[in-house]
């Protein structure tokens, strides 16, 4: 805006004996500010209208499963951009899960999801979540999360620092389980991968399935958070040529983020969520049930 104003305190002082051809090109180049300015003005409109369907398509999602979570205290928040699952993960998980009836559910990543899981755990009427977390700070908050929903009685919260491991010959920084494993008492039906964080190396979540593939039911599913991102894709297609893998893959791109679920034992899920998604509620232009948001990736 202040050239804007030195073009026009410029084009002012030229006078009547000015050039004229200065004088053209002086309002040429304010013309051409004056419509950059209205892009500028349009493309943050664009943004802020983007940014509302998104909140509210999150917020429209949760409260469709507020009644069956039946948290009496504090909700946490599904926001709607961040590293937490969005509204729209919330209520696809929480209706899975609830279909799925896992007895075991093991979570890589604790946070908002651990207190979805707990609540669709004990809406069932059975079942418990063993939720690993390296971070102490966040491994707190999921605790405090625990407590004001009244939760903490579903969920073990394991304290895992990373420590160095070697999987098929590549060094990576993962979870220390410690003899964990070895005490479950029985396999786990549900696994969450959503740690650790991706910024820290190349594949990051990879050892995840190598690990944990001995302790995981034959009905088990796998849900990969962030899968368009470049490194799980690229970790689905690793876990899919190990011979040791089976596995059947659907990328749940009508979510954000785009997880990707795997069904170990080849019953595909996903279309029974659809079908579930369309007998709850009809999806309106700008917002819908499970559905991927406008402007959102």
């Amino acid at each position: 805006m202040s050239r804007l104003v030195a073009l026009l305190r410029s084009f002012f002082t030229l006078g009547l004996a000015g050039d004229l051809a200065a004088v053209d090109a002086h309002l040429r180049k304010i013309e051409d500010d004056i419509t950059a300015l209205r892009g500028i003005i349009r493309t943050r409109d664009e943004r802020a209208q983007k940014k509302l369907k998104a909140g509210l398509a999150s917020l429209v999602n949760v409260i469709s499963i507020l009644p069956e979570l039946d948290i009496k205290g504090a909700v946490p928040a599904f926001p709607h951009q961040g590293f937490e699952i969005t509204g729209e993960e919330a209520a696809f998980l929480f209706h899975l899960v609830r279909r799925h009836r896992p007895k075991l559910l093991l979570e890589l990543g604790s946070g908002s999801s651990t207190v979805l899981f707990a609540a669709a755990l004990r809406a069932n009427g059975a079942g418990r979540v063993i939720s690993v977390e390296h971070d102490a700070a966040h491994a707190r908050h999921t605790k405090e999360l625990l407590e004001q929903a009244g939760l903490s009685d579903r969920v073990e919260l394991l304290d895992a620092p990373l420590v160095e491991i070697e999987v098929n010959g590549r060094k990576f920084q993962w979870y220390d389980l410690g003899r964990r494993l070895e005490t479950l008492g029985e396999k786990i039906d549900f696994l969450f991968v959503d740690g650790p964080p991706g910024k820290m190396q190349s594949l990051s979540r990879y050892p995840a399935l190598p690990i944990l593939m001995p302790h995981l039911s034959p009905r088990a599913l796998v849900f990969v958070d962030d899968g368009a991102r470049e490194d799980e894709m690229k970790m689905v297609a690793m876990w899919r040529e190990a011979d040791a893998f089976a596995f059947e893959s659907e990328a749940l791109d009508f979510l954000p983020h785009a997880p990707t679920l795997l069904t170990m034992a080849g019953e595909s899920r996903v279309a029974e969520l659809r079908r579930a998604r369309e007998e709850r509620a009809e999806p309106t232009e700008d917002v819908e049930l499970f559905g991927r948001r406008s402007g959102t990736s």
